[in-house]
């Protein structure tokens, strides 16, 4: 266990915006987590949060170490099961298994940060969503150890439904042995079109707000004209309109007021009230972020 006092979310984080983490420790077993008093924020691997300028306080956790192991369970029918730590890159993930001949998962493929937030916000793309793979979620409730099956729980799109406070450990998965060949076609073209569309060449933390219901968030925050605009180093991407990119020398009140900007104007002249994606954390001005609570 590594503790970090007062370390800059700016050098974790997707976005390089942030403030200082009062206290950010490195976990690298389940006794090490489990002899931590409490638990806060847990940090993952940084790509779906925003944190103030000002900093986050309390203690924040990042799962290392053998929190971020595989491990192949055993045959289930058709399919393999897996054991990933919810530390592990999502990237990593996929390699893994592609060394083992195994699919499955590539509706991560392209998806940024660890398999703890894919399963806590239940993450996908066009070819599905985690949850379709999930066969149970491990960690602590609490200070208790649970497992909680996916049919227990109330997943949606970009919703996990795990219980709050809930600290994800790992991940029982079901990998395949069947059309691997298929998927990795599949996933090629994916990430090539996700290349041609998408702003990777800025740090981001990837689509800021849910595509509600027959809509695409992105073509509705064109349509009101936000498409490139920007505040101070942060911009409302002109390749991808559902992307705030750091320009270079964003602040988080920067990213902020291009999130707000964005949900107020939408909002406004659309009168849809877009959802976010991204995990926003810490004290924010009520006029900056009316969303939270």
């Amino acid at each position: 266990m590594r503790v970090l006092e007062h370390e800059p979310l700016a050098g974790h984080g997707y976005w390089r915006v942030g403030g200082p983490l009062e206290r950010l420790v490195l976990v690298d077993s389940v006794e090490e987590l489990l002899a931590l008093p409490h638990i806060d924020h847990v940090l993952g691997n940084g790509s779906n949060l925003l944190v103030p300028d000002e900093g986050l306080p309390g203690v924040t956790v990042k799962l290392v170490g053998e929190l971020r192991n595989l491990t192949v369970e055993g045959d289930v029918g058709r399919d393999v099961l897996v054991r990933v730590g919810a530390g592990m890159l999502n990237a990593v993930v996929l390699a893994r298994l592609d060394k083992l001949g195994l699919g499955g998962l590539g509706c991560l493929a392209g998806v940024p940060g660890t398999v703890g937030g894919a399963v806590a916000m239940n993450a996908g793309t066009a070819l599905g969503e985690i949850a379709e793979r999930l066969v149970a979620v491990e960690g602590l409730d609490g200070r208790e150890w649970r497992r909680i099956d996916r049919t227990s729980l109330p997943m949606a799109y970009r919703e996990g439904g795990l219980p709050r406070g809930f600290v994800a450990v790992a991940a029982l998965l079901r990998a395949t042995r069947v059309g691997v060949d298929e998927e990795r076609a599949r996933v090629g073209e994916h990430l090539s079109r996700r290349k041609a569309t998408q702003p990777l060449d800025f740090p981001s933390c990837g689509s800021v707000f849910r595509n509600p219901p027959g809509n695409h968030a992105g073509q509705l925050i064109e349509r009101v004209g936000l498409k490139g605009w920007r505040h101070g180093g942060a911009e409302i991407s002109a390749l991808h309109a559902n992307f705030i990119v750091n320009r270079g020398g964003a602040s988080a009140k920067d990213v902020m007021t291009c999130i707000h900007t964005a949900w107020s104007r939408v909002k406004a002249e659309t009168g849809v009230a877009l959802v976010p994606e991204v995990h926003v954390l810490g004290a924010w001005p009520a006029a900056l972020w009316p969303l939270s609570g």
